[in-house]
């Protein structure tokens, strides 16, 4: 080997040897900025964990405070809408069936009427054989004792002329419609007499000129009687009261003047019984409306007392969701709470950079959303 083979050897030897040292060097003060990086590091964490923990403290008790507020607010509201509303429901539903009770009550009171004015009607009906004369003034009375309230003394039915009927018996015909029923008193004396002169001296031509001048003055009667007649003001037909039970049982034995009287001049032949009868027979009918009224009102007040119920279970339905609402609210406040925890968590093990609190604190629960 010749000096200068030595020569390129050792050359390559020392800078083998620089080259080693420079690489050892590089090493170390990489070694050494990654022991700054570290230390500096670990300084800034120090110094974030007081403010962290400090954080956390406060943000406890926002949520503790807000947590309080929200259910005090939600408490004070839906006690006070929830009482209001109960209060306001039940107050209506009371005054309805207060109502319903009231009118069940005059239904009552009309049906033991109807149930009186049945059973006295019963009684007529079964009295057809009674016997007795009553004049003229009779006919007020009987009245009096079947429709005290529901019949007019010298009542002007038809405007085409300036009669005036004796007696006039209101009748329903509809809703809110009134009509009236003429009734007129007749006693044709001395008709009725002369035919009963003649039958007690037992002369058949006077009775059989008797009979005939009396339904004469009946038909005559009737046709007057008709003059009171003027729909839609009063009903179809008029009633002609004869005063004694034995003038009636003479006319009414003539079928033939009986539907004379009705189809000619619309008038309705009647005596004492009969009459009772007639009237009892419009009391009741004038009771059945005035039931049938009374049920139409109840029908109302149970269908509003339906319609307070509905309201009510809508409101039931409003306060429901309103809870579910703040329940809701809670839930979501509870799940921020427990991400705050976490996280903290998370910082006391060393895990949390500054990047990360920086995070943390922009992702604070906003509370005010929480207000119902």
């Amino acid at each position: 080997m010749n000096d200068h083979t030595l020569i390129i050897i050792l050359c390559v030897a020392a800078g083998a040897i620089a080259l080693l040292s420079l690489i050892t060097l590089i090493l170390l003060l990489v070694k050494l900025a990654g022991m700054r990086k570290l230390q500096e590091d670990v300084r800034r964490r120090a110094e974030v964990l007081p403010l962290l923990f400090n954080r956390m403290d406060r943000t406890n008790d926002l949520v503790r405070s807000e947590l309080d507020q929200i259910r005090k607010t939600v408490d004070e509201k839906l006690n006070e809408t929830l009482t209001a509303r109960l209060d306001a429901s039940f107050r209506t539903v009371s005054e309805q069936l207060e109502n319903v009770y009231r009118s069940m009550g005059e239904m009552k009171e009309l049906s033991l009427s109807v149930t009186d004015n049945v059973s006295g009607l019963n009684r007529i009906l079964s009295n057809v054989k009674a016997r007795g004369t009553w004049g003229e003034t009779q006919l007020k009375n009987i009245l009096d004792d079947i429709v005290p309230t529901l019949y007019e003394v010298n009542v002007a039915t038809n405007p085409e002329n300036s009669k005036r009927v004796e007696f006039a018996v209101r009748m329903s015909a509809g809703r809110d419609t009134t009509m009236y029923l003429p009734i007129d008193s007749k006693f044709p004396l001395e008709d009725y007499a002369r035919l009963c002169e003649a039958a007690d001296s037992g002369d058949t031509a006077a009775m059989q000129e008797a009979r005939k001048q009396l339904k004469q003055r009946v038909l005559s009667e009737a046709k007057d009687v008709s003059l009171y007649i003027h729909e839609p003001d009063t009903a179809p037909f008029a009633v002609l009261y004869l005063a004694t039970e034995g003038l009636y049982a003479e006319i009414a034995s003539d079928e033939a003047l009986v539907a004379r009287a009705r189809s000619e001049h619309r008038v309705l032949l009647c005596g004492p019984s009969t009459i009772a009868a007639l009237l009892n027979s419009l009391a009741l009918g004038m009771r059945t409306v005035e039931i049938n009224r009374k049920a139409e009102e109840i029908r109302q007040l149970l269908a509003a007392v339906r319609g307070q119920y509905n309201t009510f279970s809508l409101h039931l339905a409003k306060v429901r969701k309103k809870l579910n609402e703040a329940e809701s609210a809670l839930d979501e406040a509870e799940k921020r709470s427990r991400t705050i925890n976490r996280k903290l968590s998370s910082a006391e093990l060393g895990e949390t950079s500054g990047a990360e609190a920086e995070a943390l604190d922009e992702s604070e629960p906003d509370l005010a959303s929480f207000e119902p």
